[in-house]
């Protein structure tokens, strides 16, 4: 499941959005028009959608692709470490002209070298085999090591999925949220602008009041500065959610979010027992493993201190002629072979395996410490995600309430106004609370599903990714599932 989820260009149908966006693209949110002109100032902005967004980050993010990078590296490291147990071949040819110094002077053999005689020109070969029978168990911890290497960076893969995913919808949320504001406090100046100028109309027909012209002039002002603050909230977010995805801005100056935040599925949302959560997390399972390994590396460096039995078995091959290196590699013909068991025990000095365990038991403190930080973190974040969830919906629940209530004073306030017991002002107002309370009605139900989905991540980290890309109705092409499998 997580591999193919993680894989580079795996998702095409949000590959196609993202590609048909700009040609087609979704409906826009009520006022979204007048927020471009208000905000952009004529600089282009580009419109994502979450699919085509998660789709890109998917493909994109660098954090996600150093982590499969990460996997892939251990893999092989794991095909090194079980190299340890093969037996080594090795072939050698060398073809040699020896120029004795004295021609005349008497033959002498020292081991394998021959001193004195004739010149001559020899073709020599050499088939050995080499193989460490025992090693005090070197080769097995450095193989075991290397398999808790692979399970740590395979959790670590899953681990930067779910942070990729969740960061994505945290940044596209947050960019939805910040359109809201941006939309809602581009109305309400568009209201003070109009309060203003009713009182600077009445003061200049001789029944208005100063201080009203002077106070709905700072209103007005106040508004303008909000707007300004609400966009520059927009280039950030949308700088936050290039960062997340992994996308280069380029000449575009930001991005415009275009739907909201799915809710997930309910039946999703069944949590277990904590302890069992707690252990089943991708950074968890990501910290156990890599404290494994180093245990296996303590093992290692221990070993070092004790004997290693070798077995190798070599071949020779020589042939000679005094005038021709050619007629030398005609006549090569099997000359001596050797059978050697070697015994090697470290003696004097120890200091360097002395220093490999001291590092290794510190690496193992560091793996242990990291363990338990990272069991903490994740009951930290388990609790909090819970937490927030509850209190999410109890806001929202509030916010349906404020949003019922201003809609009834906006009501009442009209009906006042056709009765001539109110004025265009008093309309005004209660309409921009009502806009208000609507605008924080729809971050809430933004900030409520960010909610939701962050104790899905928590609760079910490993089918995660896969609950929300099918509820973002994105395919996975099936040659890619067969590849992973």
């Amino acid at each position: 499941m997580r591999k193919w989820l993680a894989t580079s260009a795996v998702l095409w149908i949000a590959m196609l959005h993202a590609g048909s966006a700009a040609a087609a693209p979704s409906p826009q949110p009520m006022g979204a028009a007048s927020l471009t002109s208000v905000c952009s100032d004529d600089a282009p902005a580009q419109n994502v959608q979450l699919p085509a967004t998660v789709a890109q980050a998917l493909n994109l993010q660098p954090k996600l692709l150093i982590a499969e990078a990460n996997e892939l590296a251990s893999r092989s490291e794991l095909k090194a470490a079980t190299g340890g147990f093969l037996p080594q071949i090795d072939l050698s040819a060398v073809d040699e002209r020896y120029v004795p110094s004295n021609g005349s002077a008497p033959v002498v053999v020292v081991g394998n070298t021959v001193l004195g005689g004739a010149q001559t020109k020899s073709a020599y070969g050499s088939l050995s085999l080499q193989w460490n029978i025992w090693n005090s168990g070197r080769d097995v911890a450095a193989f075991r090591g290397a398999q808790a290497g692979v399970r740590a960076s395979a959790y670590g893969v899953d681990r930067q999925l779910d942070d990729t995913l969740i960061g994505v919808l945290d940044a596209y949320v947050e960019l939805y949220e910040a359109e809201v504001t941006a939309r809602d406090d581009a109305q309400a100046a568009a209201g003070l602008l109009a309060i203003r100028a009713r009182a600077e109309k009445r003061y200049a027909r001789g029944y208005g009041a100063e201080v009203a012209v002077g106070q709905a002039r700072v209103a007005a002002l106040n508004a303008e500065q909000t707007l300004n603050g609400a966009c520059r909230d927009l280039d950030d977010k949308s700088a936050a959610l290039a960062q997340a995805v992994g996308l280069e801005m380029g000449s575009m100056r930001r991005l415009r979010a275009l739907e909201s935040l799915p809710q997930p599925i309910a039946e999703a949302l069944d949590m277990a027992a904590p302890e069992e959560l707690v252990n089943e997390n991708p950074a968890v399972g990501e910290a156990r493993e890599n404290m494994l390994a180093a245990q296996r590396a303590l093992q290692r460096a221990r070993g070092e201190f004790g004997p290693t039995i070798l077995l190798s078995v070599r071949r020779d091959y020589l042939g000679e002629d005094p005038d021709s290196f050619g007629r030398a590699n005609r006549h090569i013909a099997l000359a001596d072979y050797r059978v050697a068991l070697e015994f090697q025990q470290p003696l004097f000095p120890l200091s360097s395996q002395g220093s490999d365990v001291d590092k290794a038991n510190a690496e193992l403190r560091k793996a242990q410490a990291s363990y338990r930080g990272a069991r903490i973190d994740v009951q930290t974040k388990l609790f909090a995600a819970l937490s927030a969830r509850r209190e999410a919906e109890r806001s929202f629940s509030a916010a349906e309430s404020s949003l019922t209530d201003a809609e009834d004073v906006l009501a009442l306030t009209r009906a006042q106004f056709r009765a001539g017991r109110k004025d265009l002002d008093a309309v005004e107002h209660a309409r921009m609370d009502r806009d208000t309370a609507q605008a924080d009605l729809e971050k809430l139900a933004e900030q409520r599903a960010v909610a939701e989905w962050t104790a899905v991540r928590t609760t079910l980290p490993r089918d995660f990714p896969a609950l929300l890309l099918r509820e973002l109705h994105l395919e996975v092409r099936p040659e890619v599932i067969a590849e992973s499998r």
